[in-house]
């Protein structure tokens, strides 16, 4: 096999443009990309650079959950109440119309937030709820409260057990 000596920066055919303007044209195009890619770091950076004014840094440990304006509905409550409302409810499978579980629907937020506190602490005595309640914050318990309060009561609902007791 034989090789040549190199003599030119471009000795090699295939490194070699056909014409001059074809040379041109693609130094034209390499230097449009360096100048376009150039300044898309440049903006980039910059925009990257300046935080919006009232932003606060990221924390890895906790992000506060959004409160969403009072116009709309707080879907993310909602979601949490699913958990009770497996139970707590009127047309629950745990209840099946019989009178062992007060629902919540309708019922003062106040009232349910010493509820849920006094139970997830401790204070108040259950069996299930105690469990099921340790993974809620205090603003999320009232989020869930507040959400139960302002749905409709259900009038077609059993009786509380405790109201029942007591009324006979």
């Amino acid at each position: 096999m034989r090789t040549r000596a190199v003599t030119g920066a471009a000795s090699n055919r295939r490194d070699r443009l056909p014409c001059p303007s074809a040379r041109w044209a693609a130094q034209a195009f390499a230097a449009a990309l360096v100048l376009t890619a150039g300044t898309g770091v440049v903006a980039t950076g910059t925009a990257l650079a300046a935080p919006a004014s009232g932003v606060r840094a990221a924390s890895p440990i906790y992000v506060e959950p959004m409160t969403p304006p009072a116009s709309q509905p707080d879907w993310q409550a909602r979601d949490w109440a699913m958990a009770c409302m497996t139970c707590h409810n009127a047309s629950a499978p745990v209840s099946a119309g019989k009178a062992t579980l007060p629902a919540l629907d309708g019922r003062p937020a106040t009232e349910l937030m010493t509820a849920l506190q006094a139970m997830r602490d401790g204070r108040r005595a259950a069996t299930l709820m105690p469990q099921l309640l340790k993974g809620y914050r205090d603003d999320e318990l009232r989020r869930i409260a507040a959400y139960f309060a302002s749905q409709p009561a259900d009038t077609s609902a059993p009786a509380s057990p405790r109201t029942s007791q007591t009324s006979r």
